[in-house]
């Protein structure tokens, strides 16, 4: 539990989205803080938004405590028109929705009266008002979406808002109201034929990629995928061991950076086969992602100098040193768990803080060591920036019986909705 926190404090524990933010505010005077809790509830801060989501319910909690929270509503409601196309825009939204749901009419209202969506977030905005009102929230939003088709089709992200329809409002009232609404309104008849279109040809369906992995080496070279990594890795998983050295030859052989790249992401998954030392000296390049990937490739061997390099990027503070721990995982030593952990501790650039933040649980499955899991997780939980990883720390806690009812207390209102259910 927090006590006599000061204004980076507090933001910092904010825009991790710890639970202890909102059990701290049901104790204290913010009125201090209220230009960091302003922000962020006008701003994500989420670090993976993409699998996070928005903090949009996490913030309304925290401002649900405070005794000046009609302040908070009122501006975030003044933010929704204009508010854009981002990810910003839709916190504003869902923080209104929380709003709304609990029966604030002039949120709901706001809400309407300032939606204008934008090609990237306007169906991801919209699924509010089909969980607020059903089929008409659903045809509010398909009339707006639908006159974006009418000049932007090849930019708005679309497909969300009917996969959720058809699971809130049902199959057959779904596409009922589309077709009788869309005979006398061509925006909406705009985007029922849309939906209608993605629903036959899912851009969800599995992916199927070309024969890549199947060819030979010379094959490949002839048109290297180099925008597709994901060939590339399967390509070297499945090569034979002569294909494979065929491929580090020609790694060798590369004269520009495309080609460096290309065939460095071949060996993501498999064992360099020539000398090391060509690796070595390609992770030291920065530009164009090559040395990045150099080191993803060293993460396959096992030798001194690999090890070494993994020890030298963290004291240099290299800008992968994000990798380190995979480096390290490979080439294991009694007392490396220390080691790493003080490494993650000591760090404070947030990217790369997540980078080895990812590798901390594998490395304590691949070589475990029961002395230093429990700190670890703890670390993990109070230092890790993305909430998904703060739930695989939470999960094992939980795991080991080593999740304290402070904890267990603040993981209640994280701003993951999934820790929140692991206690719940």
């Amino acid at each position: 539990m927090m006590s006599g926190v000061d204004q980076t404090q507090f933001q910092d524990v904010l825009r991790l989205g710890l639970g202890r933010a909102i059990l701290y505010a049901r104790l204290h005077d913010l009125r201090e803080f209220r230009e960091v809790i302003l922000d962020a509830c006008l701003h994500c801060y989420s670090y993976d938004i993409q699998c996070e989501g928005t903090r949009g319910m996490y913030m309304y909690d925290l401002v649900g405590c405070l005794p000046d929270k009609n302040f908070y509503y009122a501006e975030v409601l003044k933010s929704l028109a204009g508010s854009g196309d981002d990810w910003d825009a839709a916190q504003r939204f869902h923080f209104a929705a929380c709003l709304a749901f609990d029966g604030n009419e002039v949120a709901r209202q706001a809400m309407y009266a300032s939606y204008a969506p934008g090609p990237r977030m306007g169906e991801l905005i919209g699924i509010d008002f089909l969980k607020m009102d059903g089929i008409k929230g659903l045809l509010f939003v398909a009339e707006k979406i639908g006159a974006l088709l009418m000049v932007k089709p090849e930019e708005v992200d679309e497909g969300y808002l009917l996969s959720q329809s058809l699971e809130i409002c049902g199959e057959q009232s779904t596409w009922d109201a589309l077709r009788d609404a869309g005979a006398t309104n061509s925006a909406i008849e705009k985007y029922r034929l849309f939906a209608a279109d993605s629903s036959r040809h899912p851009t969800g369906a599995p992916y199927r990629p070309p024969e890549v992995p199947s060819l030979k080496y010379q094959q490949l070279l002839n048109d290297l995928p180099t925008n597709k990594p994901y060939l590339l890795w399967k390509w070297g998983e499945r090569a034979s061991d002569e294909e494979l050295e065929l491929a580090a030859k020609g790694l060798l052989a590369a004269k520009d950076s495309k080609h460096q790249l290309a065939h460095l992401r071949i060996f993501a998954r498999r064992r360099f086969p020539l000398d090391v030392n060509a690796l070595l000296a390609l992770a030291e390049i920065e530009q164009d992602r090559v040395g990045f990937a150099a080191v993803k490739a060293l993460t396959n061997v096992s030798h001194p100098a690999v090890r070494a390099l993994a020890f030298r990027m963290n004291d240099t503070r290299a800008r992968w040193r994000g990798s380190a721990v995979d480096l390290v995982a490979q080439n294991y030593e009694d007392g490396d768990h220390r080691i790493i952990l003080r490494w993650f501790q000591e760090e404070e650039d947030r990217e790369t803080l997540h980078s080895l933040g990812m590798d901390l649980i594998d490395f304590w499955e691949r070589h475990p060591d029961e002395e230093t899991e429990v700190p670890m997780m703890r670390s993990l939980y109070e230092k890790g920036p993305c909430s998904v990883c703060r739930k695989r720390a939470v999960t094992r806690l939980s795991e080991r019986g080593a999740l304290t009812d402070q904890l267990r207390a603040e993981c209640a209102w994280d701003a993951n909705s999934e820790i929140r259910d692991l206690v719940s």
